[in-house]
């Protein structure tokens, strides 16, 4: 066979296909983040890329196991390096890059809240928003009923603070997250924030609802994203994570 025959021929092509998966996918990245290319035609773009690279990950081990029992250390160590570097994407993209669909079995998920039925709404984000983002309209009854059943632990906060102690707290957990802050309004209780994800630069909105409750105060909050039909939990891990904080 000719792989037998010359192994440090293909280990030296399964580097290079390694390197050029990347770069694409690299590509895709800093595309959707400078906004020279739409999520639809990135996300298409890196899956196609994403499965090529497990092909060529699969070639480069088979090369490697080849290359250390034909004792040649130079192939042996490009298709080794190709093999983690194209395993390492496929399991950055596939448990980082959001999805059109989450699951087949209903509704996908991408808009997440605290309260479902009387939802907090948008109003500030609406003004820094791309046209074609998904809608800020609240989902209808299907996807309350898949959020009830996919996260059930997801409710309004109750806490003794009064209502603008936790205004003050909900303010310094969106600085303290990172969170770039749109808009607060103190008299009406509402927060407006955008959350920028890391690997592909995807924002999501996020808004923060306090009102008073006697003494006491109700928080809810609310995360949304701009595009795709589904989050991966994104959202729903977001809003757990305000409510550790606060």
């Amino acid at each position: 066979m000719s792989l037998l025959k010359k192994p440090k021929k293909w280990a030296a092509l399964a580097l290079v296909a390694s390197i050029a998966c990347i770069s694409v996918v690299a590509w895709c990245m800093f595309s959707v983040k400078g906004g020279t290319m739409g999520f639809r035609d990135a996300a298409g773009l890196t899956r196609l890329t994403v499965q090529i690279s497990a092909g060529v990950a699969i070639f480069s081990a088979v090369i490697f196991i080849f290359s250390l029992i034909r004792r040649e250390l130079i192939s042996s160590l490009m298709s080794g390096i190709a093999a983690l570097m194209l395993s390492a994407l496929v399991f950055v993209a596939v448990t980082s890059q959001p999805s059109e669909y989450d699951s087949p079995a209903g509704p996908a998920l991408n808009d997440i809240s605290t309260d479902t039925l009387d939802p907090p709404q948008f109003d500030a984000v609406a003004g820094v928003r791309p046209s074609d983002s998904n809608t800020l309209d609240y989902p209808g009854e299907s996807a309350v009923e898949r959020q009830a059943d996919a996260f059930p632990d997801i409710a309004p906060i109750q806490s003794k603070l009064s209502s603008q102690a936790a205004f003050q707290r909900g303010l310094k957990i969106v600085s303290d997250s990172g969170w770039e802050l749109i808009a607060e309004d103190d008299a009406s209780g509402i927060i407006e924030a955008v959350d920028t994800t890391a690997f592909f630069g995807f924002k999501d909105d996020i808004v923060i609802r306090i009102r008073e409750n006697g003494n006491s105060s109700i928080i809810d909050i609310r995360s949304h994203s701009r595009v795709g039909r589904g989050d991966r939990g994104q959202n729903a891990k977001r809003i757990r994570q305000f409510i550790e904080d606060f």
